[in-house]
């Protein structure tokens, strides 16, 4: 390597090396902050050119270090292309689906490749993550997406041209899986360390989801069905009515998410089956959502009362061809998108659009007393409910069963109310007046047995057995 000649205090090393026929300059260059070396030509055979270049080349590595900018390193794009690997591998052994994969590929093409393209996947700190989200909160209103009017997308083989959203937006929820799963992906390769990886975490938004009718309210919608079915002025809102009360039935049976696994579903997707039970068989429902949802294709497994609602629906409608939608408009035959405000009309019925926090019911507070009811009703396990359900556990705990503790309170405070009647018997030990005043007010009754088994149940049973165990402790 020759002679080595050092400038800007040992940050930059300089030797010749034959290029083209020529001596020429060669510099080493070691930037702060980053692990190994960066060496490039400075193609001058004269040392003070040489120099020259090797001191701007040095604070252009550095710049573009403290930016972000791969000088050496895998950058974000070769990331991406790393998790896009992993994904199709995933969907081609069935753990992801093809619609995830096409989703993810379309958020990382409109978002996170135009911002982190160019960056060190090494060199991605928290404060450019920060920026990401200040830049995605403004990308309709004064970011790129500020110039699109109209956006494209396919729906059911069709292309579909919309309106552009002018407003912010923040980063989506799947936005921050993504990107996490670059980071997993670059992790797993070895190019940068558990260390390296920023928090990449969703901001706390407010909590928009949709609250769970309560047993007592379900039994007022259910119950004002009927009355609101026959008053409908006409035969067309009459049927109307009918398919929205079947829809609800349907919905609070199976869990089902509104949209397009309701849309999508066919006759040919429902059948009842029978199974063996611990006494002899029992028949369910089986519901197959179909490949292009929001999680792909699943069975969804629901009671008897789902074929019921079912048979209900198809009592009326004109459409109950195996390929026919099950939820179809009357006239079209094509399927109903959104049962949201005949929903609502029905609520006003029985005061009910809001819950006791002044949170809106929706068809999707269908899916949340489903998995309320299960948690409480069914003690059905948790990720077997989630797999029912199309959704992961986290999202079980995070969204559904938030009134679960007051509908189990019993098992909640069981414990104590057993240490409350302790409480009181030592406190009618200490007190004998107590005691024998309570004696006096307990109702009489015949000699008998108190732990015998009776023919008629007695209603004052337990008073009395509490009176003849306050005589013994007395005595």
């Amino acid at each position: 390597m020759g002679d080595v000649v050092h400038i800007l205090d040992g940050a930059v090393a300089l030797y010749q090396r034959q290029y083209m026929g020529a001596q020429t300059w060669t510099a080493r260059y070691k930037i702060r902050g980053m692990k190994g070396y960066v060496t490039c030509a400075t193609g001058k055979r004269d040392l003070d050119e040489a120099k020259e270049v090797a001191r701007e080349k040095f604070y252009e590595l550095t710049a573009d270090y403290r930016r972000g900018i791969a000088i050496h390193s895998r950058t974000f794009q070769r990331s991406v292309e790393a998790y896009l690997e992993d994904l199709a591998a995933a969907v081609a052994s069935g753990k992801k689906t093809a619609r995830t994969q096409r989703d993810n590929k379309a958020v990382i093409d409109r978002y996170l490749l135009p911002y982190f393209k160019n960056k060190a996947i090494d060199a991605i700190k928290q404060e450019h993550i920060e920026a990401y989200k200040i830049w995605r909160l403004n990308y309709w209103i004064s970011g790129p997406g500020s110039k699109e009017e109209t956006r494209e997308y396919m729906r059911a083989g069709r292309l579909i041209k919309a309106k552009m959203p002018k407003k912010a937006q923040t980063q989506r929820s799947g936005e921050i899986l993504i990107l996490k799963a670059i980071f997993k992906a670059a992790l797993k390769r070895k190019w940068i360390t558990r260390d390296q990886i920023p928090d990449i975490e969703e901001d706390p938004r407010e909590d928009n989801r949709r609250p769970a009718f309560s047993p007592s309210e379900w039994k007022r919608v259910e119950a004002a069905m009927g009355p609101y079915i026959e008053s409908a002025n006409g035969p067309v809102v009459q049927h109307d009515r009918k398919m929205l009360c079947g829809y609800m039935r349907f919905m609070f049976e199976t869990g089902l998410r509104p949209g397009k696994e309701h849309q999508q579903l066919r006759w040919e997707d429902c059948e009842l089956v029978e199974t063996k039970a611990e006494f002899g068989t029992r028949k369910i429902t089986h519901i197959h959502v179909r490949d292009d949802t929001k999680t792909g294709k699943r069975l969804a497994v629901s009671s008897e009362d789902t074929w019921s609602a079912l048979q209900y629906i198809k009592s009326f409608s004109p459409w109950t061809k195996p390929r026919d939608p099950v939820f179809a408009d009357r006239a079209t035959g094509k399927p109903i998108k959104s049962f949201i405000h005949g929903m609502e009309a029905l609520l006003k019925t029985v005061d009910l659009v809001t819950d006791r926090h002044g949170d809106k019911f929706a068809p999707y507070s269908l899916r949340h007393t489903y998995a309320t009811d299960r948690l409480i009703n069914g003690r059905v396990d948790v990720w077997l409910l989630a797999k029912n359900m199309g959704t992961s556990v986290e999202m079980i705990r995070k969204h559904y069963g938030q009134d679960e503790p007051q509908q189990r309170s019993e098992e909640l405070t069981h414990d104590k109310q057993q240490l409350d009647m302790k409480t009181w018997i030592a406190m009618l030990t200490e007190n004998p007046a107590m005691a024998e005043a309570l004696l006096r007010k307990a109702p009489e009754g015949p000699t008998f047995d108190p732990d015998a088994p009776e023919a008629e149940p007695d209603p004052n049973l337990p008073q009395r057995r509490a009176k003849i165990r306050l005589s013994d402790m007395l005595d």
